[in-house]
């Protein structure tokens, strides 16, 4: 079992920028992962992360993994106080790995493989960053 801790992962600007996601703990088999650097929690990115063994109903181990950067909003008061900033949306994903429960290491490696560059296909990449959809 894997214990809590740091995860860095670059951005993904023009001179990509390491973020630090540090534990932020573990809720009801949930890990938390914060990005604390603009230090106001509403607005800290986060990572959550979890695994549900299999039951009664369903032989397979889900994963799901959400990554959410959340954006801030300064509203005026009209006056001189300046109120604090405000959660104005989040930007986030979400992946769910079914991972039967008769599958072997090999397939599991696999899909996180195929999960991987899936997401660094140039056709992903371009509906996610110039939301082009797919034409036929």
């Amino acid at each position: 079992m894997a214990s809590i801790a740091t995860i860095a992962i670059n951005d993904g600007q023009a001179t990509p920028v390491s973020h630090d996601f540090d534990p932020a703990g573990v809720v009801d088999g949930i890990a938390r992962y914060e990005d604390k650097v603009d230090g106001i929690p509403v607005g800290y990115p986060s990572i959550t992360a979890s695994i549900r063994r299999p039951t009664k109903g369903s032989k397979a181990y889900k994963v799901m993994i959400k990554i959410a950067v959340p954006e801030l909003e300064q509203a005026s008061s009209g006056g001189t106080f300046v109120p604090p900033p405000t959660l104005a949306f989040n930007t986030f994903c979400v992946m769910e790995f079914v991972l039967p429960e008769r599958g072997t290491l090999a397939q599991r490696e696999d899909i996180l493989a195929y999960a991987k560059n899936l997401l660094a296909n140039a056709a992903i990449v371009s509906m996610v960053e110039d939301l082009e959809p797919v034409n036929g």
